[in-house]
């Protein structure tokens, strides 16, 4: 049996990709060739999550992962890719060339730098042209190469000619596109451009080799062709991933990655892992290498087609799940040797649309709460959080219709109901001025009263110091007893914030002068009269409110450059910057997030869905004077003003 070896398939949504799969498992007489669906996947007919297969070809076994079509589901490709030791482009044979292929390509180029060939699929439509599919692959960075040419007559797909045999009987058009095969893989061989050069007749063998030697190097990209429906070209792609896999590097030590996690109804949380090196079985002590935890295997699943069966043990190469491993992050490695060194992270875009979520039934806002941080926990761009400012449940998706497929999820599953609206705005408020005041709290109850009186000095600090407390007072005019009791009064007036209930920050607060009663003083007496002292200086110290600042970066391509800088411009953006390459734009800009809570619906609309973006937060800064009076009046019609 050979070296295990894996696979994935990437491509637009619609190319086949599953159907493909199912139909190389077929032909391999895998034991399971049909993949499970999801209710969300039947009920939407497209694939939403990463799903494996594997099947033995001519003595090696080899693992296919099936990536999701739609760009929302990006994750999904990278948890792919990351493993694959090669990438199959699958495209349609009708219109090759769509919004993921182009994305899904570039991230196999140049965030993964695989190797990849690519399958034409459904050869047998009638409108499969492919002269036109050769034509317009050459949209895409590399060296395409057919390595067979496909036979049509009357509109269907008879058969296959190999280009890599003698071209004594083939039609003019292959003969062409044998020559074109030939120069390109003559390149990487020297006595092969010798022979190509003097037209020397070359054996398949050394052709061969010599394409393993630029598919490798990431310079040519073999074409097939083929029909998942009708079974034509499958065989030949199982033999060329076989023939073209790189070898996997010996290492001295067992080491896995983490590539996927799922929640099954039946097997509990799963860790799906490719073994790097070395091999597992169950009872193995392995440790994390990012957080040196010790980790025991217990349940190890391998792949027979698409079903899951226990296995007991894996080897270099295979892809397996583990059962009942708990705490294992998406990316982790995990090694015999503590002190290896884990691999780099996937480089996973972040989530880029914000919804604020609740349940239907108010019933279900704990339970809610649960099974979202128990879901997202397996996922990288799905994100579950509770802002501390606006008290709302914040989910983070990469669109509405991944967030759409989230809420079927969690009420196909765990029976729980959401509805999302646009979150608020996490506003902050500070101080433009210095000012002073003072306050005397006093209240006569029957026995002790209460009294404090303090005198309070507020200075605004520059953008991010947080708030700073000082004592000035001398003489014993406020006990030190008491003081503490004055920091709390001003902290709980700048968490209840002047303008519109927003926490104050960077403010300088100075307790400067007081008096207090030897009976009726109290700690809760300086802290009452703090507060109030506090509101009263902070009327007087121009408030202004806050607004989160986020960099965006924005990568284009260069017809809708334009576009996109007067949006954002219209977003009251602020443009850092431009690169260009490779007939694509680097945008970069600093928007406020109020402007940006559905700019992932709108670049879309935008850009047929070509253009793609990340936002991270960047600062806090004053929200225009203009603009802060509308902001506070939308605020406290909505109820939610100060």
């Amino acid at each position: 049996m050979g070296k295990p070896y894996s696979f994935c398939l990437v491509g637009h949504s619609g190319s086949g990709k599953t159907a493909l799969a199912e139909a190389m498992l077929k032909a391999a007489k895998a034991p399971e060739a049909a993949f499970d669906r999801s209710p969300e996947e039947k009920n939407r007919g497209i694939s939403i999550d990463l799903a494996l297969g594997a099947c033995v070809w001519k003595e090696r076994k080899a693992t296919i992962l099936v990536t999701p079509g739609l760009g929302e589901f990006v994750e999904e490709i990278h948890k792919g890719l990351d493993v694959a030791d090669l990438a199959v482009l699958v495209v349609n044979a009708e219109k090759p060339v769509e919004v993921v292929t182009e994305q899904a390509w570039e991230i196999v180029r140049e965030t993964y730098r695989r190797p990849a060939m690519v399958f034409v699929n459904m050869m047998d439509r009638p409108l499969a042209d492919p002269a036109k599919v050769l034509q317009d692959l050459k949209a895409l960075p590399g060296k395409f190469v057919p390595l067979y040419f496909p036979v049509r007559e009357s509109g269907n797909l008879k058969g296959l000619v190999d280009l890599l045999a003698s071209d004594a009987n083939l039609p003019p058009e292959a003969k062409e596109l044998r020559a074109l095969l030939l120069e390109e893989v003559a390149s990487f061989d020297d006595a092969l451009l010798e022979k190509f050069l003097a037209e020397e007749e070359m054996d398949r063998e050394e052709i061969v080799k010599a394409l393993r030697v630029g598919f490798l190097a990431g310079e040519l990209v073999p074409i097939l062709w083929g029909s998942a429906a009708t079974g034509t070209g499958v065989p030949e792609l199982l033999d060329w991933t076989s023939l073209l896999a790189p070898e996997l590097p010996e290492g001295t030590d067992t080491k896995l990655r983490c590539f996927n996690l799922a929640l099954d109804p039946y097997l509990g949380r799963l860790t799906y892992v490719r073994v790097l090196s070395g091999e597992i079985k169950e009872g193995d002590t392995l440790y994390d290498l990012t957080t040196k935890n010790r980790v025991q295997l217990r349940d190890i699943y391998g792949f027979f087609g698409t079903k899951m069966e226990k296995v007991g043990q894996a080897s270099a190469g295979e892809i397996v799940a583990l059962g009942k491993l708990e705490g294992i992050n998406l990316g982790a490695t995990l090694s015999t040797n503590p002190e290896a060194e884990p691999l780099p992270p996937i480089p996973f875009p972040k989530p880029v649309f914000i919804r604020a979520v609740a349940p239907k039934s108010q019933a279900d806002e704990e339970k809610m709460s649960t099974v979202l941080r128990e879901f997202v926990s397996t996922k990288a761009t799905l994100t579950y959080a509770r802002d501390p400012v606006t008290k709302e449940g914040i989910v983070s998706g990469m669109g509405d219709i991944h967030l759409n497929v989230l809420a079927e999820k969690l009420k196909n599953r765990y029976g729980v109901e959401v509805t999302y609206r646009l979150p608020k705005v996490p506003y902050r408020e500070t101080i433009r001025k210095t000012a002073t005041a003072s306050y005397r709290h006093k209240k006569q109850t029957g026995g002790h009263g209460q009294f404090g009186e303090v005198h309070l000095r507020i200075e605004p600090l520059p953008r991010g110091a947080g708030f700073e407390f000082v004592d000035e007072t001398k003489g014993g005019v406020i006990p030190q007893e008491f003081i503490p009791g004055v920091e709390k009064g001003v902290r709980d007036a700048m968490e209840e914030g002047f303008l519109a209930g927003f926490p104050m920050v960077d403010i300088k607060a100075v307790v400067f002068y007081g008096m207090y009663h030897e009976v009726d003083s109290s700690e809760l007496s300086f802290r009452i009269a703090a507060r109030q002292a506090f509101k009263l200086a902070a009327e007087k110290a121009d408030p202004v409110l806050l607004e989160p600042i986020m960099l965006l970066t924005v990568i284009t391509p260069e017809a809708f450059t334009g576009d996109i800088i007067s949006d954002l411009n219209g977003r009251r953006g602020r443009i850092l910057g431009m690169e260009s390459e490779g007939g694509r734009t680097k945008i970069r800009a600093e928007v406020p997030l109020a402007e940006i809570l559905s700019y992932a619906l709108d670049l879309k609309s935008m850009t047929q869905g070509r253009a793609t973006f990340q936002m991270e937060f960047l600062r806090y800064d004053y929200v225009p004077g203009q603009l802060q009076e509308r902001v506070l009046a939308q605020l406290r019609s909505s109820g939610n003003g100060g």
